[in-house]
Parts: C-alpha cells; structure tokens; sequence
C-alpha cells in the first residue's frame, strides 16, 4: 500500500473493456463511503507499464475480456506485485472458473449484478493481502536468519536455560569435530581444556547469568584432543518475564590469530633486545616504530630535521631514523632491498658509521605499504680499520705517511699540476751523519731523534706540502703548486734554517743536516717512480759532493747512477778476476830531493771499460762491504811490490796505505796488519797506513787502541787530507801519530792565496812542534815546491814530482830527485 494511502482511500487499478461497466463500480465505491483514484486498461502491456511505473492499492479485474482475460492478468499481477490484492468483478465468472481464480492467487470475486459485497470486499482483501505481506515479510526473514546461521563461518550454538545443546551449526561441527547428534544431552563442558585457567569459567557464568553479554577468549579442545583459541560471545535469551530462557553462543577459531600475536609478542621481545637498530616507517617514509637499541644509540645523534618535543631524546632518535631511511627510499623502492654504509653525528662530533639494510615492503596490489631498516653500529670496525688503514700508509714510528700513501699522494698531486699546468718538486732527504748518532747513542735515541725531527719538519714545510718518511733517516718532501723552479731554495732554505738550532735528545745537543736531491715534475720525471728515483740520485750526488748541501736531478747524474749500479755488480768479481792493479805515486824529502816513499792507490782494469776512476768505484766498494776484503788485498799487494822492487833496484821505498773507515773500525786491523807483515817479510817501518780525521772521532776509546797496536808493530800511521774535517786538535798529542798529509785545496793556490799560506804555515809548525812529519799532497808547479821548501814541509807529493804509475814504471820514478 503506498503512503497516502488511508482505510477506503484506495488507488485503483481496473482491467474492464466495458467504460460503462467501470464506471458503474467506481459509482458504487464512491457511493459507500470510498474515496478513490483510478485507471482503466484493456491490455497486458498496458497492465505490465502500470505495474512497473505507480504503486498500487487493489486491482479490480473482469474475467473474460477480448483481447486479454483476467486469467491472464492474474498471472502478471502476481509475477509482478505477489503482495497485491486482486479482485475479480464480472459477470460471467462460474463457481469453477472462481475456484480456480481463488487457487491462482485471487482475494474473492464479486459478480457484477450484486456489487453490495464490492466495499467490504475489497477493504478484506486489503487487509488480508497486507498481514499475508507481513507474514511472508517475516517468513522470509526467518529463512534469511536461518540460511546464515547454517552458512555462518563462526560457530554458533544454542543451549536451554541449563546449558545442554539444543543448535548447534556446521561451522560448530567443523571447528569442533563433534556432530550435532552428538552434543544432544551435553553441555558445551565437552569443549573444556585441562590447559584453560578455570577462572574464565566463573567469569563467564557470572557473566552471563547476571544477563549480561559475556566477551572473551577460551582455549578449548577439539573432539580429536586438539586445543584451539576461541573469540567467543555468550548472550542470554530473556522472555518477557524477564527470565533466561536460553543461551546463544557465536565463535571464531582464532587460534593462528593468538600464535601470530605470540609470535609478534616474541619478535618485539627480540627486537627490543638486539643490539641492532630496528626501525619502521610508513609509505611516506615517516617513522613508526624504533627500538630500544635505536633510541639508545641514535638519542644523542645530530640531525637536520630535528624537533622539539615534551620527549627531546625520544624526537631526537625517531629524527635520526628518518634521516636513516629517508636517504634510501628512492633505491629501496626501486630495487625492493637496498644495503648502504651510513654515518650520523652524536652530540661531540663523532662518526656514528652504521651497516644498513633498508626493504621496502608492498601489499597486495604492488604499492608500497611500509619500509623498514636494521642497522647495525660498525663505529668500533671503522675505527679498527681506518687504525690499520693508517698503520699501512702511515710510519708508525713517526705517524708520517709511508711509501704507499707518499705514492698514491705525489700520484694525485702530478695529476693536479697536469691539470693547473704547474709544477710539483719531490725533495729527498737524507740526515747527514745518523749512523754516527745510532753507533754512539744507540738505537732508541735514534729513533726518538728522527721522531723529533719529523716533527721539526712538519712545522717548518709549507701547509699545503707533503712529508713523509722514505725509510732510515730518509725524508720526502712533496711542494706543489710551483709556477717556477726558483722557489724551491726557499723551501729547502726553510729547512735547513729550521736546524740551524741543535735537536735537543738524551741531554746533549745533535746538530742535525741534511744531503738533498731534487726532482721537478714533468721535467724530470712522469711518473711516481721515476721522480723519486731521480730525486734519489740527486741526494746521492749530494752526499758525494760532501753532503749539507741539495742537488737537483740532471739526466747525466742518473745515467750515471745507472752506470754505478752496473759496476756495483761486477765489482763482486773484480777481485777474483785479478782486475785489480796498484799504481804508485813517489814521496820525496825536500831537504834531499830524494824519493823515499810511495803512495799506493788501487785501479780498477775493468775488462770493457777499460780504467775505471777511483770515485766511480771505490765509494761502492764502502756500500757493498766489499772494501774490506779489496783493502787487505792492497794491503798485501803493495807489501809484496815493495819487496819485488828492493829486488829489482836494491833499495825498499816507505809505502802509504789509504785505509777504509770498514777496515779501521773493524777492530781487526792491527791483527791483518801483523799477518800481511808475517806473510810478506815487509819490515814495519817500511809500511804507512792513512787515516782520515773523520775515522779518529767516530770512537775514540777504539781509535786509541787501535792505534796504540800499530803503533806496537811499528807501523807508522798518517792523517790523510788532514784540515778538512772536524777533528780537534787537541786528538793530535793524545793519540800515536806520525804524519799529517796537507790536503791538495790548501796547495793549489799556493802562494797566491795568503789565507792556504797562513794554513799550511800553521799546520807545519804544529806538526813540528809536536814531532810529526808533514807530506803536502798536489804539488803541481816550481812556485808550490819552493813555497812549502821555504816553510819548512818535509815531504811532497804530487804531479810536478810523477804521476800515479805501475810497479814497472816506479824505478824511473823513484830515481828523480827535486
């Protein structure tokens, strides 16, 4: 019925071919009291448009029409509207053709002759047809209520007031495993696990008795044994009296529910206590979660995005977590797992280096739902290794960097000078003198000098400059940035101006100097080897030249150097190849003009090169060790030559012997000397053995003795180059000597020069006055004979008498007199 509609206000639908006849049933109506709205039809179409487009109140219908009996509309009206009364109104309707109008579905039929019943007829079937609605209405619910209860995925059942099954459904049977048929006479006791704490039971029947709702969890036992969680609602039925009539219970199996939240329970337990951050953040990349270990190390960490909070250390660490994943989202998206090394900032400035892996996880549909991180804290691995890393590119002796990084760091600095068209200097150096220091002061002062030193370095090279140590007492300066050649002087000048005041070490002063070797990138070198092998040279070239001083690299010293090497290797088969000759150079007394000695200088008859001068291979005799084994040989040769030539002429000239400072300090040459005497019969008067200053003050106490046990077999010792050193004179009256041999330099300029005049006037009188005969060497020129004649030498030496010559060669020599 629609809304408007009100008792005897009905909406009409007529189905009458005949308009009188519709018209009298509608006077009737009208007549009794009815107030109605109305349409006529003749057709099943028009029956079905009126049905489908307006609400009706009845339907009065004729039974036989032409084009479409009532029939026929009766079987529409229900197909389209079952809750529609339908009246028959005609005058042709028999008892059969009414009975069977009632059978499909009709309220009555009413003949149209009589139409006294029409009113009442039609106000019953409107009646009857709306509770015939509502019952239906509600039958049908009832069905729908029952379909779901037996379709219902959760448990249901339903007890008496006691408690015994009355219902139970299919999803009770399936998540129980007992029948319906066998929960008839029990109670849902049956269900009761050993493993629920029994206070639930009392809750629940307090519960439910107190006609409340019981909510809550049990753990029950299947049929079978097995025990399940079970989300359970308890309701009380109560009848109008307000007794309990029965219980309704629905279920849910939520056992994988209770174990995933055991789970869960289990993982944040773990992820409290490990030791690695944890963290989570939402599709956007904000944090949701962090652990323990992540607000403990990251409370203190700086961060960009920080934010004041009522909780500043707990903002602090979820900050810093966001800043963790926030640099990786982009990759984590794209790749779905994205490791990285990552570094933040405590409070103090210290590295916080984490080990990270960042995942991005996606729903169903591919979009991102979360990311989450776990990093763990590598701060101490770091540090372990950048300590090792250091300990391989840095000296640990002085913390300087070592050959390894001094090569990645010059390789880095020629690349820059290619790129700025520059210059980059290599400076090498080499402490003048340290072995000295290690000797005498022993090793452990040595190393804290080169310590001092570093240091000293350090603050007087340029900021930008390198400094590392080459090994030994070796030094390299790496200067970039050079636009000229001319500035490294000044570097080298700052240097040594920075030594100019003693190292201070073990309560004395050292004086320390260096010998250095320059090379210049791209002149002089293009590669790291190459540079530091040439700016070795030129130290070497440095050292040869006295050392104290720089060289820069020529390409002629380093063909040189290569030439030495060379030699440095034959030179170990010279000696038992027999390429070693003597040659002699006479000695003779001024007084008498007399040659009564001879010098014996060793040469080298290199098979191809023939002679090879002294410098070129006696300074690698020193290096290689192998001088002490060449001097006892010239020790012995020229022994046995004197001896040849007293039998060639009669006569035994006195033979100077160069020492090596090996041979001296070796503490076995008084021992050599006595057996080469024994074995060549030499008289040790006849033998003189020279020594330089410099020997004499390496060890004094070892020089004395030395000296006293040559001394004791008679041999005769000289101080070669004597002025040239740095020995004090006072040496000179405290140790057995004999001879002072006045270097060639004080000579040369003689008597031009007045200051070489008043040196070698001075040396001769102190070699007088304390019984010591002096020989001066170089003499080349009538004007030097006669100038050392007039101050009183005693001996000379030099071209102007002969030259260097063999044994063959000597007798002519020796047979001049001046």
């Amino acid at each position: 019925m629609s809304e408007a509609s009100q008792p005897n206000h009905w909406k009409v639908l007529m189905l009458e071919d005949n308009e009188d006849d519709a018209l009298l049933i509608v006077n009737h109506l009208e007549t009794h009291g009815c107030e109605i709205s109305w349409e006529r039809i003749e057709t099943e179409h028009d029956l079905r448009a009126m049905l489908r487009d307006q609400q009706w109140d009845v339907v009065l219908s004729d039974y036989t029409m032409p084009v479409f009996d009532g029939a026929q509309a009766l079987r529409v009206v229900r197909e389209l509207t079952p809750d529609l009364p339908f009246v028959f109104v005609s005058g042709t309707l028999g008892e059969k053709a009414a009975v069977a109008a009632i059978k499909g579905g009709a309220q009555d039929f009413v003949v149209k002759h009589d139409l006294s019943r029409l009113t009442p007829t039609v106000e019953r079937a409107i009646a009857d047809q709306a509770l015939q609605k509502k019952h239906r209405l509600a039958q049908d619910v009832l069905r729908k209520l029952s379909q779901a209860v037996e379709q219902a995925a959760d448990s249901i059942f339903i007890t008496n007031r006691d408690g015994e099954f009355e219902y139970v459904n299919p999803a009770f049977e399936q998540m129980t495993g007992y029948q319906a048929d066998s929960t008839q006479g029990h109670t849902p006791s049956l269900l009761k696990s050993p493993e629920q704490d029994p206070s639930a039971y009392s809750e629940l029947w307090h519960t439910v008795l107190s006609k409340q709702v019981y909510r809550g969890t049990l753990r029950n036992r299947k049929q079978n044994g097995e025990t399940f969680f079970e989300e359970k609602v308890i309701t009380p039925l109560v009848n109008p009296a307000g007794q309990i009539t029965h219980f309704v219970s629905t279920g849910r199996d939520i056992t994988e529910r209770v174990q995933a939240e055991d789970d869960r329970t289990r993982l944040n337990a773990i992820l409290e206590a490990t030791t690695d951050v944890v963290a989570i953040a939402d599709a956007k990349g904000k944090v949701i979660y962090l652990n323990k270990a992540g607000h403990s190390l990251l409370a203190n960490a700086r961060c960009e995005t920080a934010v004041e909070t009522a909780s500043p250390n707990a903002s602090n660490a979820l900050d810093a977590a966001h800043e963790l994943i926030r640099g990786a989202l982009a990759q984590a998206e794209k790749h779905g797992v994205w490791e990285r090394e990552s570094m933040l900032e405590d409070a103090s400035g210290q590295g916080i280096y984490l080990d990270q892996v960042v995942m991005a996880h996606r729903d169903q549909s591919g979009r991102i739902a979360y990311y989450s991180t776990i990093a763990r804290n590598i701060s101490e691995r770091k540090q372990f290794e950048a300590e090792l890393q250091h300990q391989a590119t840095h000296d640990l002796l002085t913390g300087l960097a070592n050959r390894v990084l001094l090569a990645e760091q010059l390789q880095t600095e020629m690349n820059r000078s290619k790129r700025l068209n520059c210059l980059t200097a290599v400076i090498f150096l080499d402490m003048d003198n340290f072995k000295r220091v290690n000797d005498s002061l022993g090793h452990s002062i040595g190393d804290q000098l080169l310590q001092q030193v570093s240091v000293r370095l350090g603050r007087h090279i340029r900021p930008n400059d390198i400094l590392a140590r080459y090994g030994g007492d070796e030094f390299v300066i790496v200067a970039s940035d050079l636009q000229e050649p001319d500035a490294i002087p000044a570097i080298l000048d700052k240097v040594k101006r920075a030594f100019e005041q003693p190292v201070r070490i073990a309560r004395q002063d050292v004086f320390v100097s260096f010998s250095a070797g320059v090379a210049v990138y791209p002149d002089d070198g293009d590669s790291v080897e190459t540079l530091l092998r040439n700016a070795d040279s030129a130290m070497y070239q440095s050292k040869a030249n006295g050392g104290r001083s720089f060289h820069f690299y020529a390409p002629a010293m380093n063909a040189r150097q290569q030439r030495l090497l060379a030699l440095e290797s034959e030179l170990h088969w010279a000696l038992e190849r027999e390429e070693f000759l003597i040659h002699y150079q006479p000695q003779a007394e001024l007084e008498s003009g007399k040659v009564t000695g001879v010098e014996a200088l060793i040469r080298w008859n290199h098979p191809e090169q023939g002679l090879v001068a002294p410098n070129d291979f006696i300074p690698l005799l020193e290096e290689t060790g192998l001088i002490v084994e060449v001097g006892l040989w010239v020790l012995r040769q020229a022994c046995q030559d004197m001896l040849e030539l007293s039998r060639l002429q009669g006569w035994t000239p006195r033979v100077s012997v160069n020492l090596s400072a090996r041979q001296f300090a070796s503490g076995l040459l008084a021992e050599h000397v006595q057996q080469v005497l024994q074995e060549t019969g030499l008289a040790p008067q006849q033998l003189e053995l020279e020594i330089t200053e410099q020997m004499l003050i390496n060890d004094l106490d070892a020089s004395r003795k030395t000296l006293e046990a040559l001394h004791a077999l008679g041999v005769t010792v000289a101080i070669d180059d004597f002025g040239t050193g740095y020995c004090s004179l006072a040496y000179l009256k405290r140790l057995p000597l004999h001879v002072l041999k006045i270097d060639r330099t004080f000579v040369s300029e003689l008597p031009a020069d007045s200051s070489d005049m008043a040196i070698v006037e001075a040396t001769i009188l102190l070699a007088h006055k304390l019984d010591l005969l002096v020989v001066a060497e170089g003499v080349e020129t009538p004007q030097q004979l006669d100038t050392l004649r007039a101050l009183g030498c005693d001996l000379i030496q030099g071209y102007y008498l002969s030259k260097p010559v063999t044994l063959d060669a000597l007798p002519a020599a020796t047979a001049l007199t001046l």
